[in-house]
């Protein structure tokens, strides 16, 4: 799995490429922890390069909305592969996270 991070002006978008497995995880997490403290006005996502993700992987997305959304920094998913979004959808995720394909 590789991690991507890009800035312009209010924004970070993230780029993850290659399966999100359980090892992976925790470079994800810590990852994400310095998104959320750069306090970047919104965050996008990008899935389009991720065929597989656990649950971990999940929890992870999870717990980044829900700081970011505590801290009032906008979130969403621009790009996902067709694979996750078919289990995003199955677990209802659509209905928190906006998510364009």
């Amino acid at each position: 799995m590789e991690i991507t991070t890009k800035q312009n002006e209010d924004n970070v978008v993230i780029a993850i490429t290659g399966a999100v497995n359980t090892d992976a995880t925790e470079r994800l997490r810590a990852e994400l922890v310095k998104i959320v403290k750069q306090r970047p006005e919104n965050v996008v996502m990008d899935l389009s390069l991720v065929p597989t993700i656990g649950s971990a992987g999940i929890g992870k997305i999870l717990v980044f909305y829900k700081e970011l959304d505590k801290n009032k920094i906008g979130f969403e998913i621009k790009g996902i592969h067709e694979n996750l979004y078919k289990i995003f959808k199955s677990i209802k995720l659509n209905k928190i996270i906006t998510i364009t394909k």
